[in-house]
């Protein structure tokens, strides 16, 4: 922990440890980091609005909808750490849920970050293109429509989707460089999910099947 005081060593320790009780996983680095750039008030703050955006959002939404929007708004802002965990949290909510596998899968995550973001709201278009995502495409469309048209909320959801490609914005400061070797497979499923090993274990299978399926077809 370089270049940080005892105190933010300490604040940083605590945070990690708490991470670990409270999600299962620790964040490394990027706790760090956000002291580094926020300082200990600063990281505090940021913690705590996450926590408050992410438990109304999926109080709105649900926890497989909360998590893929807040992927996709951390596409936007080219983290590919919360980009992967986030959608890997998704994708595990809704195969606990439904036995079922999310259309987005973790391996083509990184493809979509290389491309603009017109390209990728174009092929989340196409992934999203199911009758079973409309609820879920509206979101994301008025999700792109705020974030790269300006427009002011009017809608229902619409403050909520600002605040989290808001937050996601500013914590992504903290992540996008720290995170840009990050690769599926190596990121834990972000939030407070704490999924079981069978859980990944039968999602593991169920994906694995869903691409040679495809690959077959």
């Amino acid at each position: 922990m370089s270049g940080l005081s005892l105190v933010q060593r300490s604040f940083v320790s605590a945070m990690r440890a708490l991470t670990r009780l409270s999600a299962g996983y620790d964040m490394g680095p990027i706790q760090e980091e956000m002291v580094r750039i926020h300082g200990v008030r600063g990281a505090f703050r940021l913690m705590k609005l996450g926590a408050e955006v992410t438990s109304t959002l999926v109080d709105a939404v649900g926890d497989y909808t909360a998590q893929t929007l807040i992927g996709i708004a951390a596409l936007w802002n080219g983290c590919r750490y919360c980009v992967i965990g986030h959608i890997y949290s998704a994708n595990l909510h809704l195969y606990k849920k439904t036995g079922k596998i999310g259309p987005l899968d973790e391996d083509s995550l990184i493809d979509l970050m290389y491309m603009t973001d017109t390209e990728s709201y174009e092929e989340l278009a196409k992934t999203f293109s199911g009758p079973e995502d409309a609820e879920l495409w509206s979101l994301i469309d008025r999700m792109f429509q705020l974030r790269f048209h300006d427009l002011t909320p009017r809608e229902g959801n619409d403050d909520l989707l600002k605040a989290t490609l808001a937050y996601w914005e500013w914590l992504n400061e903290c992540t996008i460089i720290l995170g840009v070797d990050a690769k599926p497979g190596h990121v834990p499923a972000l939030g407070y999910m704490r999924p079981s090993s069978e859980l990944i274990q039968g999602y593991e299978v169920a994906r694995k099947a869903a691409r040679a399926a495809a690959t077959e077809g």
